[in-house]
Order: structure tokens, then sequence, then C-alpha cells
């Protein structure tokens, strides 16, 4: 009699126990413990273009998606090196040795102990965190192979907040110790008198639970409640801010900004709609929006001074704060990983107009028998093999360097960026469709030129977040004039008739 198959394990269940308002439906707080705050506080260290792969490029997050989706159809002749598109489809988190171990898997991809090597004898020992970098030999890194001793991160604490310690967290987010006058301060905001209303449900979470719950804390106001309780809905999804609003958060960053980091661009746009059609860029443009992708979430939240207006993510972060007490979080290092998450390594830009810190590489060694690799002091792999220093590659530089910075693209000409945040190499055939796409008159086009600084940079990624309709937002003519007026030197190039 045949064997029957084997079956595979059940998904690990993390238990929260909800209070809830029956009268209203909704969730009042959530009594949760390490494993779900560690969770919660994960997603300020992913990057954002691994949060639109784990939500399947669903997020809903503005143009993000449609950014991410130019990423995967790039043509792959415009990128640096071949390890350039899986650094931004597949961004690597500075964080993620951290994260590795949490009471569920997150992102089951994500492998912060595997590195690659290329397959050449002739190769040396140059290894990279990406893979298909390129190597001196002129292969590509393919190999995997596993690194050992991470400075003693197997043995140390996972996640970010201590044992046993109890945590309550609101329906938007905020994230608080467990307090008798917390819990009370959350139910009066309610308006809720009679007791008899509220009752306790657990629930048990799984991985995809814990996904959809990362995607409605980046739309919703309510994500607690969204998940556990009731239908999605998206009338609570984040509302698109005025333009006004861009050009206040500039005025605070005028005296900031560097003029030797400059962008220029040129835009067309309809003189009927007020409207951007679409923009012509060189590399450092798209460098800059592909970098959104590398950016982790609590990046960006600092970056835009907690006024993100994704969903509840703000309160999530603010609520670092509210635990900065060693009694809360393990270390001032946790503490820094989730107000100031670092780019990973090599992840950062020649021309950075973001202020972001990347993180420092690891000294790595190699053993002889090229199977395993070490970050500790050991003189020997786990296979008695002596070590020795080798080279992490920088997988977007041609020439396998080591030095940080380099761009993803190629100085190769002008690219085609669309409203909407498609990216393209330029086509005047493709210009041509997007303006019959948008039934503009060509006569009705006017062509624009413009610069980026720090500030305009900080609009262009507040808009890929909260609109679909980016440049526009951006460089409507109303705001082209005013910058004009004020401290961008935009001026009108002429017109097509």
């Amino acid at each position: 009699m045949a064997a029957a198959p084997a079956t595979a394990p059940p998904s690990p269940k993390l238990p929260l126990k909800l209070l809830i308002d029956k009268e209203r439906n909704r969730v009042v707080f959530a009594e949760a413990d390490k494993g779900f705050v560690d969770i919660l506080f994960s997603f300020l260290t992913l990057p954002m273009g691994s949060i639109i792969r784990l939500l399947g490029k669903k997020t809903g997050v503005g143009s993000m998606d449609r950014l991410y989706e130019s990423v995967a159809k790039f043509d792959e002749r415009c990128f640096q090196t071949p390890a350039c598109r899986s650094m931004l489809l597949n961004p690597r988190s500075a964080a993620e040795i951290r994260c590795k171990g949490l009471a569920l898997e997150l992102d089951e991809e994500s492998e912060p102990w595997i590195y690659y090597r290329c397959l050449s004898s002739r190769c040396g020992c140059a290894v990279s965190s990406v893979f298909g970098a390129r190597c001196p030999c002129g292969g590509t890194t393919e190999a995997p192979i596993l690194a050992l001793g991470w400075q003693g991160c197997e043995e140390s604490e996972k996640g970010f907040v201590r044992e046993a310690v109890n945590f309550i967290v609101s329906d938007n987010l905020v994230v608080r110790p467990a307090s008798i006058g917390a819990s009370l301060a959350l139910i009066n905001d309610l308006g809720v008198d009679d007791g008899n209303v509220l009752e306790k449900k657990t629930v048990h979470l799984s991985r995809e639970e814990i996904l959809n719950l990362l995607k409605r804390a980046l739309v919703s106001k309510i994500p607690l409640t969204d998940v556990f309780l009731q239908e999605l809905h998206t009338t609570d999804s984040a509302e698109k801010l005025p333009t006004k609003n861009i050009i206040q958060a500039n005025e605070k960053l005028k005296t900031s900004r560097d003029n030797n980091k400059k962008i220029n661009l040129k835009l067309f746009l309809s003189k009927d709609t007020d409207k951007v059609v679409y923009a012509e860029a060189g590399k450092e443009l798209v460098d800059l929006l592909f970098s959104f992708l590398t950016l982790p979430l609590g990046s960006i939240i600092k970056l835009l001074g907690m006024h993100s207006s994704l969903g509840c993510i703000d309160n999530l972060y603010e609520s670092i704060e509210l635990l900065s007490s060693p009694d809360y979080i393990i270390s001032n290092e946790c503490k820094e990983m989730l107000s100031s998450p670092k780019l990973a390594p090599f992840f950062g830009l020649e021309k950075q107009l973001l202020q972001v810190e990347e993180d420092f590489p690891q000294t790595i060694k190699s053993c002889a028998c090229k199977t395993c690799f070490s970050f500790s002091s050991a003189t020997r792999c786990l296979h008695g093999h002596n070590v020795s220093f080798c080279n992490l590659m920088n997988p977007k530089l041609q020439n396998s360097g080591q030095e940080v910075g380099g761009g993803y693209v190629r100085g190769m000409g002008w690219y085609l960026i669309t409203d909407e945040m498609e990216v393209s190499p330029l086509s005047p055939i493709t210009s041509v469709h997007i303006i019959n796409k948008l039934m503009v008159p060509i006569s009705g086009l006017e062509e624009v030129t413009a610069s980026l600084g720090e500030a305009e940079a900080l609009d262009l990624l507040r808009a890929c977040l909260i609109s679909d309709e980016v440049l526009s937002d951006v460089f409507s003519p109303y705001l082209l004039k005013l910058l004009q007026q004020n401290w961008l030197g935009c001026f009108p190039c002429k017109s097509y008739k």
C-alpha cells in the first residue's frame, strides 16, 4: 500500500486579544505582547519595494505600484548592471537580521545570511549581497553561500521590544505600555459609557492576516477594525492633498537647500487642463524616482516630518517615542533602527538628494571551501578551513568596485516619465501615444524647463505616496509660476503650434 503523501506543517498562528465595541462594530484596542508589537514595528524597517512585492503590487499607495511596475518592465539594457533591477524589486533591509525569527515570518524571501559568489574559480573571494552582481572576472555572483557569525546576532534577542511586557494597540496603531488609565482613555475616546457593549475576542493571526493589516495600515485610519470586524472599504483611504500643502512644506526648506545638487528636467504641460502630460529627464531623476522603492517606510515618515498621509503609519512611528524608555525597547540601537532606518549597504545614490543614511557594509571573511563566509573574528570556518578577508562588491557598479554610490540606470539619453509614474526610455512614438490617450491637442502643449533640489525631491516622494497625478501635483503651472518667483528659476521654453 502506497504511503500517504506528506502534509505540510500547519502555518504558525499568533494570538491577539481584542476589546470590541459591539454597538459600533469597532475595535477599541488590542492587548498584545512582544510578538505582535515586534511585527508592527518591523513594518517601519521594510523598504517600499519590499512592501509592494509582499502585497502583490496592490498597495493602493498613490503611484508607487506603477513605479514598481515600471522597474519590472524597464529595458534591461538601460540598467547599469544586471543586479540593479533585483535591487529595486527586492530591496534589502538594513534591519533584516533583527527581523528574522519574529513570531510570524513576514518576508519569506528575505535571507539575511545568504550571500552570493561567482562560480568562476578565477574570481578569488569577491561576494555580493545581491544575486547577479558583476564579478571582477566578468562573471556574475550566482552561487549562494552562508554567512556565519554576524557579530553574534544569531544568539541576540530578536525584534525590538522587551519580553514580558504587555502593550495596548489602538485601532489607529498607537502603541502604548499596557495600563488601566490608557485603556479607559481609549474607551472614553469612543464615547462608550455602558460597559455591556464591550466584549473580549481572541483572534489567531496568520501571515496573510498580518500582510492584510500592513495593507490597511497604509491607507486606513482603523486597520484593526478593517481586518478583524468588517468588510474592507476604500472610503477611509488617504486623501489626495491639495498642492498648496506641498508648497507650504517646501517653504520650510528654502534655507537648507544645496544649490549644487540640482536635477534638470523638461515638462510638457496641457494649457487647457493645467496638467503635466509627461516629463523628459536624464538618469538622475529616474534614479531618484526608482530609489523611492529602496527607502524603508520609517525613513519616509521621518523625511516627511510624520505628515505622510499614509493611513495611520505616522501613529505607529510616533509610538517609538512613547516607548523610548529602556524598559520597553531593547536598546538604543533598536530605537535608531525604527526611528531612523538606514538604507542597506550599497543602496544609496551618488547624487543623494534625500537625507537617508546608508548602512556600512560588513567586514566579511571567506573560507577555503567557498561554501560559507564569516562576519565574526574567528580564524576558521565551521568546516575547519582558514578564513581570510574578501571584498563585498557594490552591485550597481560596472567595474565591480567597493565604493558606495552609483546609480541604477545608465546615462544613455533621456527618459520619459508620465504623470502617473510610468517610466521608460524616451520614445517619440510613445509620447505621441500618451498625448492621444489623454486627448490633448498638440497645439495645446507647452514645454517648460524646471530643476529639482532637496525640497522638490520630498514633494515628489510625498506625491508618489498620495496621488495618481504626481507631476501635475508638484509641477502644475500655478506652482511653476510660484517657484519661478520665489526660488526655483523655472522658465517657459516654447509652445508647440
